[in-house]
């Protein structure tokens, strides 16, 4: 990585850091524009953030969504919550318009790269978190996401407490970008 761009370079493509798109951002918008980060699940196995980029009006203008699983690298058994912060707000800065070449961030990547031997993403009960929040974002309507709500009940008729609450914060908080009218891509 050059340490002065703040870009990496993997497998021949150039990579913003998350770090590097924040500075950007900061220096074109902190005036009129906010960064606002929520845990939205805090398991033993994974932590699930959710980044907001925030108008001056107080409506959401984009949002990104990370999960860390405590057990993907030696970093994660003691700071998964920070490295997922980061990730969320990466993505979030990405749906803004601060990609830097490519949606992934460096530190996406990086970290994509070193966890293609780890274990399967968590699935418990047929539920597989990850791909559920993929689809979310991919819905545009609140109709949409109660029938995708209907569909992920029937995938698992008794969900763990902790599960439920999961899913409902996810369908939750979708449905609010949508009726508040947040980015979508």
């Amino acid at each position: 990585m050059n340490k002065d761009t703040g870009i990496v370079n993997i497998h021949g493509k150039d990579y913003k850091t998350v770090a590097k798109r924040v500075d950007e951002f900061r220096k074109k918008w902190q005036e009129k524009l906010s960064i606002v980060t929520y845990l939205v699940d805090y398991r033993e196995e994974a932590v699930v953030m959710k980044a907001e980029i925030i108008g001056e009006n107080g409506r959401t203008i984009a949002t990104g969504y990370a999960e860390e699983k405590r057990t993907a690298s030696q970093i994660n058994k003691t700071s998964a919550l920070e490295n997922c912060e980061t990730s969320a707000i990466g993505r979030a800065l990405a749906n803004f318009g601060l990609g830097g070449g490519e949606y992934a961030s460096a530190d996406e990547v990086a970290n994509a790269i070193s966890q293609q031997n780890a274990k399967p993403q968590y699935k418990s009960n047929g539920l597989n978190f990850d791909e559920i929040s993929k689809h979310l974002q991919t819905l545009d309507t609140t109709k949409k996401v109660d029938e995708y709500a209907k569909e992920v009940a029937k995938m698992c008729a008794n969900p763990t407490d902790k599960q439920r609450y999961t899913i409902q914060t996810m369908f939750t908080n979708r449905r609010e970008e949508i009726v508040n009218g947040a980015r979508t891509l």
